[in-house]
């Protein structure tokens, strides 16, 4: 649902995101919840200005209950050398507002438990987000990396596989707490599901951003004229699916037939 514009780029936030909003004000937690809200939108930020200093185009930013996420051009997750720099600079940005917030405290009246709770949430979102697993930023420069020796839907595949695995223990972990009577537990199931939801879609869409990603070779090596060149040999036996999964953006690649 979108609720306006940041920055210029259309500001989005899931349901999920509202359902979190009314528990929180059940609870009596709706400051907390809104000071999240901010982090969630400051780390998302760091991800929009390092996309547009590299010329990308930001989509959407959308708000979930367990984070947030920029949606960049999709070719971004074929160039592994600026999707882990992209990708990293988000949790970056949450250990750096916890030293901005200690070089600010001694000079700002803020109750401690409250600046427990900022520097715990900054914390907690830095350590989430670098989990290697698909769609968080760890996740991301996992794949990143992976992309370089394997095929960029084998490296897709493993990195969202993690992040399924995640959300089921993330899922369980919030059942377990809903057991013990820990009501406010549902939210990490709430996450859990929208994880497991996002990681499948990553690995769905991996194909399609492939044939995109081929198509737009071809335009950029006019552009370019020169490319890093990575040579594939096959046999006539070989399928189109078995060559695909060796490639390595951003490479060019001939391939050799040998009959």
């Amino acid at each position: 649902m979108r609720i306006g514009t940041y920055l210029g780029i259309p500001l989005k936030v899931n349901p999920f995101f509202f359902l979190l909003l009314a528990v929180a004000l059940y609870y009596g937690k709706l400051a907390e919840a809104l000071v999240l809200f901010s982090i969630v939108l400051w780390h998302e930020t760091f991800h929009v200005i390092v996309a547009r200093l590299y010329r990308l185009d930001v989509i959407d930013i959308e708000l979930l209950p367990f984070g947030g996420v920029a949606r960049l051009d999709a070719l971004l997750q074929l160039n592994p050398q600026i999707e882990w720099v992209v990708a990293i600079v988000g949790p970056a940005s949450n250990l750096l507002l916890i030293l901005i917030g200690y070089g600010l405290w001694p000079f700002i009246d803020v109750p401690l438990e409250w600046f427990d709770f900022f520097v715990q949430a900054n914390l907690g979102m830095a350590l989430f987000n670098l989990l290697p697993a698909l769609p968080l930023d760890g996740g991301r420069v996992l794949r990143s990396f992976l992309v370089r020796r394997q095929g960029f839907k084998e490296a897709t595949t493993i990195a969202s596989t993690i992040g399924q695995v995640f959300s089921v223990a993330l899922v369980g972990w919030g059942g377990y707490g809903l057991y013990l009577g820990q009501y406010n537990a549902f939210i990490f199931v709430f996450s859990g599901l929208m994880l497991y939801w996002t990681a499948r879609q990553e690995q769905k869409n991996a194909s399609y951003i492939f044939l995109r990603y081929l198509t737009h070779k071809k335009q950029e090596l006019r552009l370019r004229r020169v490319f890093l060149g990575r040579e594939l040999v096959a046999t006539v036996e070989t399928s189109l699916g078995e060559v695909l999964r060796y490639f390595q953006p951003p490479h060019y690649h001939l391939i050799w037939v040998s009959r």
